[in-house]
């Protein structure tokens, strides 16, 4: 209360008045900088033009040192109090700490502006058999903007900015905002995650964005990561490209042995590092998948990857970058992932003779690419996958031994292959072969002509079938066969009567006169088929005639 009081004001006032007094008296300047200064200070201080002149020149300095001096006091005030982790887009775990920061904020309702992102939400109908995915309105904080989030007890303030590549060797704060937008509009941004905590101690918050990132690998531990070579010519990186379910191994269909000959051979691999190191044999492994299109190389490859918990990494030669770059690409390549190079046979490769022009000279040159497999710097522990359709197209020396160790030729589809792929659909999973299609397998063989059609052409004129053999099941239900209850008539009554359809009687006789009547129309439709194949094949030979045809008028 004795700071209220009357008397307190008057003697502040007192205080302020006398001293205003005193710095307005020319006696005081006098003694402080001499008479002589004094004189001559007055005599210019009251020219308008010099005093204008003096704020122009002096205004800009004194605004960026006081810039500097704020920062200054901010970021000691921050190493006092806080700590913090900067994460860049470049980094894998990027994406991981990201989508565990959206998912957890407080609140928008504190944000006068949000940005809006696009959600999805999958909507099930009574009266529809699928799933309808509706787009709906998301909203995340804008860049720029700071916001907070609870987690065990800790609260984190969460800075989300765009940084371009530039800003890493350039301060930004002493320019204009012209020159700011500039210099963004000529160099690619960055998303930059800054997670700050009220502590001292770093290695709790260490631990706390550790959880996060664990937890999102947990979640998708069922699924295939792809990652894929992103950014500017300037600036490659590893980026999350998507995640997407499993392929089970069995689904793939290749001819006998196979798909086991490669699968042992890469478990002896990744078992085998210390003898690698032991024999002094540099611990790499390269595989070459060649053949025609669709015969499974990109499928085996993903169905790999899920039999060995491993994830995808794709880099094409196609991408402009110089040799440095690519070498980079393989050595920062995420662990515990296939390095995936699709389609070797049509990338044009510079072959450094001298006549490079501005395309060519940002591409990978052969001198570099075989260096990047197997040079002195080439990475430890990868297992890189080549894909061709003609392997007579690639680089004699790139199909070496320390490169590629490992060729399998995907052909098309043997006798083996077309059974295989006829049980896959339309046999019961998990259950014997029912003999009484075995007929129909017979006659399957003997209309199909054996390696011709591609396991991908294969696949489709099954599939057609197949769904159409569900969807006549479904129907059954739904119209003709006594269901345990008679009023569930549900999306989800009849899925689960299909599960139980097996355990009576007249549905199993009906179900087995769908599926040969199924049969019988598959077989009949094997020469229109055969046809809508060759047709196919012939257009496409025409499209590739007409490529070369341009290329040639070109050159």
């Amino acid at each position: 209360m004795f700071l209220f009081q009357p008397s307190y004001f008057r003697t502040f006032f007192d205080t302020a008045a006398s001293l205003l007094e005193t710095l307005t008296d020319d006696s005081f300047w006098i003694s402080l900088v001499g008479e002589r200064i004094f004189l001559l200070v007055k005599r210019y201080s009251g020219n308008d033009a010099i005093l204008v002149g003096i704020f122009l020149s002096l205004g800009p300095t004194l605004l960026s040192i006081l810039q500097g001096c704020y920062w200054t006091i901010k970021n000691t005030l921050d190493s006092l109090l806080y700590v913090s982790v900067e994460i860049v887009e470049e980094e894998t775990i990027f994406n991981p700490v990201q989508e565990f920061v959206k998912r957890r904020y407080r609140t928008l309702q504190e944000y006068k502006n949000v940005s809006g992102v696009t959600t999805y939400r999958t909507i099930r109908r009574n009266n529809r058999d699928y799933d309808e995915e509706r787009s709906r309105l998301g909203l995340v904080p804008k860049l720029g903007t700071t916001s907070k989030i609870s987690y065990k007890g800790h609260t984190l303030w969460i800075h989300r900015y765009a940084m371009s590549s530039m800003d890493r060797t350039t301060s930004k704060r002493s320019m204009s905002r012209q020159s700011r937008e500039i210099l963004d509009a000529l160099s690619e941004s960055n998303l930059v995650l800054v997670i700050k905590m009220r502590s001292r101690n770093l290695k709790l918050l260490q631990d706390i964005i550790q959880e996060w990132v664990d937890e999102y690998y947990d979640e998708r531990d069922s699924e295939l990561i792809v990652y894929k070579c992103m950014g500017e010519v300037w600036q490659r990186h590893w980026g999350e490209l998507c995640s997407k379910q499993v392929r089970r191994f069995e689904s793939v269909v290749l001819k006998e042995t196979q798909k086991e000959e490669l699968l042992n051979d890469l478990l002896a691999f990744r078992t085998q590092k210390e003898w690698y190191t032991e024999t002094g044999i540099p611990y790499r492994r390269g595989y070459l998948l060649y053949g025609p299109p669709g015969t499974g190389k990109t499928s085996f490859i993903q169905s790999l990857a899920s039999k060995m918990h491993m994830n995808v990494a794709l880099i094409s030669l196609t991408t402009p970058m110089d040799d440095d770059t690519f070498t980079q690409m393989l050595i920062t390549a995420p662990k515990n992932c296939f390095i995936v190079m699709e389609d070797i046979d049509h990338c044009i490769i510079n072959d450094g003779d001298g006549s490079e022009n501005h395309v060519s000279s940002r591409r990978v040159t052969a001198s570099g690419l075989l260096n990047a497999l197997d040079g002195v710097y080439s990475a430890e522990g990868s297992v890189l996958f080549l894909t061709c359709n003609d392997m007579t197209r690639v680089v004699p020396a790139l199909l070496r031994p320390g490169r590629v160790d490992f060729k399998m030729e995907l052909g098309y589809a043997d006798r083996y292959q077309i059974e295989a792929m006829f049980w896959r659909f339309f046999g019961e999973p998990g259950s014997k072969k029912d003999q009484r299609l075995v007929p129909y397998v017979n006659k399957l063989l003997a209309c199909l002509p054996s390696d011709y059609l591609t396991p991908a052409e294969l696949q489709s004129f099954f599939m057609i079938h197949a769904m159409a053999l569900r969807a006549g099941k479904a129907a059954m239900i739904r119209t003709g066969i006594k269901l345990p209850n008679d009023n569930a008539k549900s999306h989800e009554d009849v899925n689960n009567a299909m599960h139980d359809i097996d355990s009576i009687n007249i549905t199993n006789i009906r179900q087995y006169q769908l599926k040969a009547a199924t049969l019988d129309h598959l077989i009949s439709s094997t020469r229109s088929f055969l046809e809508k194949v060759e047709y196919d094949r012939e257009q496409a030979r025409k499209h590739e005639q007409a490529k070369k045809k341009k290329r040639k008028g070109e050159e």
